[in-house]
């Protein structure tokens, strides 16, 4: 029996949602991002952590408002020049821990029922403006953003990026610092800033691809240009060291060329073509009568 949990409802008649091949993109940039935000944490922390990216779902902020129970801590942040507001949400009890381990200590405590104070925000805040930069980096890729930490917040009626509803592209991360069991952190951002990026991924990509194609055509250009040996070859013939030695000028050896029987043409040995002697005015020239292709 499936739990009810795992059952989403999706509305098929909305046309607002980010295609399936743009989503593989952002999904490569966004797994680079979990193993670089791993890294970050575990030299902060001096703890073991990972964050590695679950998934994605796309839905309106009411709903994904709707989904958040309590005892969520919020990071609100933008990535300026693209215009929007983003949200980072991690289980306040992960908050906390992580807190605890800044400060040196085992992270195992008993956080149930508490908020990060106004201290405990400022030691959060060097932590997730890295994490926010590690963001910011993945991205890089596609367009230069200065990542900005705005607020944090413990209750979600604080907290908006958008309308009721704005649809945002929500990304799911399964993550654990220290010994602590595993946990689901979510960054949601709204569709006007995803599109924003994809946009810029199309523009790169399509350049990429103009300039991959210009360099093939010059590269054809250039092959055409380079010089090469053009052989018209009669067939080989048997002969022994004994007959060699016996040459003398004057003498003659017969070819064993047939008449009629075309000339092979080859291009750094190569053979490409069939040709027949002829003459050209005053001189011998060979006519191509037939192309080998391979």
């Amino acid at each position: 029996m499936i739990a009810d949990k795992s059952i989403k409802s999706h509305d098929f008649s909305r046309g607002d949602v980010i295609e399936r091949a743009n989503l593989q993109a952002m999904q490569k940039l966004l797994e680079n991002f979990a193993r670089s935000a791993t890294q970050k944490f575990t030299s902060t922390l001096h703890q073991p952590c990972m964050f590695e990216f679950e998934g994605f779902d796309q839905l309106a902020w009411s709903d994904l408002v709707e989904e958040f129970e309590t005892g969520m801590y919020f990071f609100t942040f933008s990535l300026p020049p693209i215009e929007g507001r983003a949200v980072l949400a991690i289980p306040t009890e992960e908050v906390l821990a992580i807190v605890d381990l800044r400060l040196a200590g085992s992270g195992d405590d008993d956080y149930s029922g508490r908020i990060p104070s106004e201290i405990d925000q400022a030691f959060l805040t060097p932590i997730f403006e890295d994490f926010i930069g590690e963001l910011g980096n993945a991205f890089a890729r596609i367009q230069n953003t200065s990542p900005t930490l705005e607020a944090q917040e413990a209750n979600i009626l604080f907290v908006s990026v958008g309308s009721p509803s704005e649809m945002c592209m929500v990304i799911r991360l399964s993550f654990f610092v220290a010994d602590r069991p595993p946990r689901e952190a979510l960054i949601c951002l709204p569709f006007e800033m995803v599109r924003t990026f994809i946009d810029f991924l199309k523009a790169k990509t399509a350049l990429v691809e103009k300039g991959r194609k210009e360099s093939l055509l010059d590269t054809h250009r250039r092959l055409m240009d380079v010089p090469m040996d053009v052989v018209f070859q009669f067939p080989s013939i048997l002969t022994t060291p004994a007959e060699l030695l016996t040459l003398r000028v004057g003498d003659s050896l017969g070819l064993g060329h047939p008449k009629g029987r075309p000339l092979e043409v080859r291009a750094e040995g190569i053979l490409v073509a069939l040709a027949d002697i002829c003459s050209s005015g005053v001189h011998k020239a060979c006519e191509i009568k037939e192309e080998v292709t391979r």
